[in-house]
């Protein structure tokens, strides 16, 4: 069976109308849509921060229907953190009114990234603050995840600040072994994994060998190329699949032997926004065949 090839279009949406988007990706050959949510509810007049966000979501499915673009995965916000003084914050109504959105959509994978504190880890007992303070949050959402036939999808992440020195332990929530603890004590089925293959290769981490630790537990991806490590230039370049240094062949290969049957959904961001349409268009069609063609190799 052909594999579904979807968007992540955040980029895109940031200036450029939804319908005018989803027109575009249907025109490049998208199948469907990774919906950021985190880019509509980025400022108090976002449109998941109004009162009528209960609209705004009906506006939105009427978008993608007319499209026949189904989101088929979505990505929460990302404006909580872990104070610096560890003390405990429960999610936001925003994560909540999120998860609703989902069900409205008809969209069941909700895209997390686990959440941190912006300070150097080093310590195995700063690392396990981290983790329980995780826990705990994501543990708060499980009721709403079940009233909304939810499923929390743990995204791995990286340094993206570069606080970590030679000789640290690894970032929190960069390995597979991370994700995999993270998940199992939350101790929900209501909770899997999104494999994030441009942050596993900022952080140096055997992708394949990640996508078969995961296993059943990998529900949906975001498919970023890039140079791995570069600093000190920000590295998370979401090139599209073939433009950087990954090797997508074991990748696919891995995705096929665990029997992944998801969508393969790229998340481009990178400069996409200061481009013209046209130049977007070409752009996103050329990055969906080059992706087909991998996957037939």
């Amino acid at each position: 069976m052909q594999k579904q090839i979807t968007i992540s279009i955040a980029s895109l949406c940031r200036n450029q109308p939804l319908d005018s988007v989803l027109r575009m990706v249907r025109a490049a050959g998208y199948t469907g849509v990774d919906f950021p949510f985190s880019t509509f509810s980025n400022s108090p007049l976002s449109p998941l921060n109004r009162p009528d966000w209960q609209n705004w979501v009906r506006q939105v499915k009427e978008q993608t229907q007319e499209a026949g673009l189904p989101v088929t995965q979505a990505h929460a916000s990302w404006e909580q953190g872990i104070p610096a003084d560890f003390r405990y914050e429960a999610p936001h109504d925003l994560y909540f009114r999120t998860m609703e959105a989902c069900r409205m959509l008809g969209c069941r994978q909700l895209i997390f990234h686990p959440l941190r504190q912006l300070e150097r880890v080093d310590s195995h007992a700063m690392r396990q603050r981290i983790h329980e303070w995780n826990v705990r949050w994501f543990h708060d959402l499980l009721s709403a995840a079940t009233e909304n036939d939810v499923i929390i999808n743990l995204e791995n992440t990286f340094d993206s600040h570069h606080v970590q020195q030679p000789g640290d332990l690894p970032y929190p929530y960069t390995t597979a072994q991370d994700m995999v603890d993270l998940m199992r004590d939350i101790g929900s089925l209501r909770v899997q994994i999104c494999l994030d293959t441009g942050h596993a290769n900022i952080s140096a981490q055997d992708i394949p060998a990640m996508i078969r630790t995961f296993r059943r537990d990998l529900a949906t991806l975001h498919l970023n190329d890039n140079y791995g490590r570069i600093g000190p230039i920000y590295e998370d370049l979401h090139l599209f699949p073939g433009y950087g240094r990954i090797e997508w062949q074991g990748v696919f290969d891995a995705l096929r032997e665990i029997g992944f049957d998801g969508p393969m959904n790229i998340e481009p961001i990178g400069e996409l926004r200061t481009a013209s349409e046209q130049v977007r268009l070409i752009q996103i069609r050329a990055a969906a065949d080059t992706l087909r063609a991998l996957l037939g190799e």
